[in-house]
């Protein structure tokens, strides 16, 4: 009887995922299967040193082939299952309390863009530029691209 019940449970199991896609799981962030183990990257070290914000509900996927160089600039890829306005409007306060600033006439134009499957908006802070776009993907979810870089 427990044989076939494990049996049973195990052929459900199998059967729910999709190879190689995001799956989404009971807990607001996403579970990726492609991250070894399901277990989320690090920020670098120079980003969590700059203090930047990292979007509470996402899953750091790719972090770049560098994370030392603001001249080279910092790229960053997460996942999400929130919508593109919930993502880009989170930062908006965090970096402006960070003293950061972008362009409101900008942002409002591209607010004005419904229905997009991407939304982005971009942040100025001396010689250093930080932008956030935001994607649709597949089973509803967002992927947010993070580029971080100095002049």
């Amino acid at each position: 009887m427990r044989v076939g019940l494990l049996i049973a449970l195990l052929a459900l199991s199998v059967g729910c995922g999709k190879d190689g896609a995001f799956e989404t799981i009971d807990t607001p962030t996403p579970a990726v299967s492609d991250i070894p183990d399901a277990n989320p990257l690090a920020y670098p070290k120079l980003y969590v040193d700059e203090d930047l914000p990292q979007y509470p509900a996402a899953i750091l996927t790719d972090v770049g082939r560098q994370t030392t160089s603001l001249r080279d600039g910092i790229k960053l890829q997460a996942v999400s299952n929130d919508g593109l306005a919930l993502i880009i409007q989170y930062f908006i306060p965090e970096m402006e309390k960070r003293g950061w600033t972008y362009d409101k006439v900008t942002r409002g134009r591209v607010e004005q863009l419904q229905d997009m499957p991407r939304d982005m908006i971009f942040f100025v802070k001396g010689k250093m530029h930080f932008s956030v776009t935001a994607s649709k993907i597949e089973d509803e979810q967002t992927k947010i691209m993070i580029n971080f870089m100095e002049d």
